[in-house]
């Protein structure tokens, strides 16, 4: 499967970038107009998508850095939102994260992520009896 967008598995869920997404599916409109509408189809901040802010060195002297503003995202919201768009890309990549979502529950993905965690508590457990 030809990777479409970064995703993130560092957590108990697959997110990527809503502002990559954005670009992905060339969505004509700004980035921070977009994201506030497909806020509104009820999406709740900490569950569904969180805020990303970082500095960006710029060219000006006077203001050398810049607040960049992204918001990381779950899998279902990226779902939600491709198929929002009602267009080829939205279509492609809504495919792509239902792939994504069947090899993330595939018995060798669990399993890996349960000796992950199953490592981490012990490495845990053996600091605290030092």
């Amino acid at each position: 499967m030809n990777e479409l967008l970064k995703v993130n598995y560092d957590s108990n869920r697959i997110t990527l970038s809503a502002r990559e997404l954005h670009e992905f599916l060339e969505i004509g409109t700004k980035y921070q107009d977009w994201i506030k509408r497909m806020f509104e189809y009820g999406f709740n901040e900490n569950i569904d998508y969180r805020l990303v802010t970082q500095k960006r060195e710029t060219n000006n002297p006077k203001n050398p850095y810049t607040t960049y503003t992204d918001h990381e995202i779950t899998i279902e919201m990226a779902k939600e939102i491709s198929m929002l768009q009602r267009n080829e890309k939205g279509k492609q990549a809504r495919h792509y994260f239902i792939e994504l979502e069947k090899k993330w529950n595939s018995p060798e993905f669990v399993m890996n992520r349960a000796l992950q965690i199953s490592k981490k508590q012990v490495e845990k457990l053996m600091l605290e009896n030092q």
